[in-house]
């Protein structure tokens, strides 16, 4: 139902597309469908929440977990790679050109989604932060976080719409997994540069 709601949407914006359209387009009566759903907007934060921001813990299964404790550097590569995958499915990309060309980026369920998905990567963050394995000077892990997160959103709003070519996607994923190994870089070697500092 989200999918068919979304190609709806995108074809005809979110102010173009009624109940009534969405329920014959899924074989649906009205009356069935407002007993799943209250309105319109709670279609779209449905098709928002299949195809729209994950938070880590939807992504956790494509990813060894094993990994955040044994390896947090490889966990952070994958899990990106698993975003990435996802985002770059048509579905996801034609949510990005629905919401950037309707306006719907002050969405409060857009908003929503964006800061748990913020709040997953400060748990990772502050889990490896007492863990010992990233320093506490560097700044809060929802500080961290907002720095992680931030470019990769922009670059997924920018490059990975439903008009983006392969050119660009590919490009999208580059700038994306730079970004990645930039943070891992400094994040997760600012204990040993902290440690070489005293010593100096």
């Amino acid at each position: 139902m989200q999918r068919a709601a979304l190609r709806l949407f995108a074809h005809n914006g979110y102010a173009g597309t009624s109940i009534r359209a969405i329920a014959r387009e899924v074989g649906l009566s009205e009356s069935v469908l407002y007993a799943h759903f209250s309105s319109k907007q709670a279609i779209f934060d449905a098709v928002l929440a299949e195809f729209g921001p994950q938070g880590v813990a939807t992504m956790t299964g494509r990813v060894d977990p094993d990994l955040a404790a044994t390896d947090p550097p490889r966990y952070l590569r994958e899990l990106v790679l698993a975003f990435l995958d996802e985002w770059d499915s048509a579905d996801a990309r034609l949510l990005i050109s629905l919401i950037t060309r309707d306006g719907l980026l002050h969405d409060p369920a857009l908003r929503d989604a964006l800061q748990a998905m913020r709040a997953s990567v400060a748990h990772l963050l502050d889990r490896w932060i007492s863990d010992g394995l990233i320093a506490r000077s560097l700044g809060s892990a929802h500080d961290l976080a907002l720095w992680f997160t931030s470019p990769i959103g922009l670059a997924r709003i920018l490059h990975l719409h439903a008009d983006a070519t392969a050119q660009e996607r590919n490009g999208a994923r580059d700038e994306i997994l730079q970004h990645t190994e930039t943070f891992i870089q400094v994040v997760f070697n600012s204990r040993t540069n902290s440690a070489d500092s005293a010593n100096a």
